[in-house]
């Protein structure tokens, strides 16, 4: 059943969708399960074909920024905390920017990766024809997302064990969000038809997952489905974009087929300098508005999800924490 409802995306409170920028009219999930029925993502796994891109395309409700306070903690406190964080963090950045860098600081070296990005000069490598406007390859934009992460995670890692923040937080219940070396869901491609959508020029794909506060700040190793939180696509421009959306997609209904504590899940896409969340439900996807990073404002309220996410109760992941293995 569907209902016609105000614009404005999920309300983390009510469930309400608001209607996508056409008008059509959104379906209603219940939040707290989020998700009902399986009729969305009801595959046998390993199959990527046609059905699913016209899957995506028809469940797919986009411009719904109130998915990103899905994730907000619940204390007020904690909140409060997640936002000074944020914001920290943000003004870090803008003093690297005007030259105000520390000695030797990891911290330092991930922000110029992300003001390089942000600033929107490509690399060399990726540079045609003199004529031609400079793009970034997925393959150079991967590495700044990463670092984005890796300098979040830093910062929260140092933040949340001191004992300002330690009397608000329960240190147990919080995480870093780091990115995987190495893919711990993969989605099979078996139509020949769909080849392209996994070309190695346009695409680049990682995963970030949960790891323990204290956890080595880098790359980490592929860990147990369990400690899964975003499947991370990467494309060169729109048009791959929206290609890169069918890729997770195809990855996520293997994680639910999989996985049997998950509500939803989340997913990130990156293309040029914008970053897009969704909140995969199994009968619905809801993406939000691009975040620039190359603005003020898209990198805070970027970096203000990455925060939530850390410091969140485990069910506004997508967790069922009822169900244990």
């Amino acid at each position: 059943m569907t209902t016609r409802l105000a614009k404005g995306g999920l309300d983390p409170a009510t469930g309400d969708v608001g209607e996508t920028p056409a008008g059509t009219t959104a379906a209603k999930p219940d939040y707290g399960k989020l998700v009902g029925e399986n009729i969305g993502f009801n595959f046998m796994p390993g199959v990527c074909d046609s059905s699913l891109n016209e899957l995506v395309r028809r469940i797919m409700h986009r411009n719904c920024d109130a998915i990103l306070k899905i994730s907000t903690p619940c204390d007020p406190g904690c909140c409060k905390l997640a936002s000074k964080i944020a914001e920290n963090l943000e003004a870090r950045l803008t003093a690297v920017a005007l030259g105000k860098k520390g000695k030797n600081d990891p911290l330092d070296e991930w922000a110029m990766d992300v003001l390089a990005w942000a600033g929107a000069s490509a690399p060399a490598a990726s540079v045609g024809d003199e004529s031609e406007p400079a793009v970034w390859e997925a393959s150079a934009i991967a590495p700044c997302l990463e670092s984005l992460m890796l300098f979040v995670a830093h910062h929260i890692n140092e933040h949340v064990t001191s004992s300002d923040a330690s009397e608000l937080l329960d240190l147990k219940d919080c995480r870093l969000i780091l990115p995987i070396a190495k893919s711990s869901l993969e989605a099979e491609c078996t139509n020949p038809s769909l080849e392209d959508y996994v070309d190695p020029v346009d695409f680049a794909n990682f995963e970030c997952g949960m790891f323990p506060i204290d956890s080595s700040v880098e790359r980490q190793a592929a860990p147990a489905l369990h400690l899964f939180v975003a499947d991370v696509e990467v494309a060169r421009d729109f048009d791959d974009r929206v290609r890169a959306e069918i890729m997770m997609a195809a990855k996520t209904k293997e994680l639910f087929f999989n996985q049997h504590n998950r509500r939803f899940a989340w997913g990130l896409t990156a293309s040029s300098c914008t970053i897009r969340a969704y909140v995969f439900g199994k009968d619905n996807i809801w993406a939000s508005a691009k975040m620039d990073i190359a603005s003020a404002e898209g990198r805070l309220t970027f970096i203000s999800l990455l925060v939530d996410w850390s410091l969140c109760p485990v069910d506004r992941l997508g967790f069922d924490p009822s169900i244990r293995y």
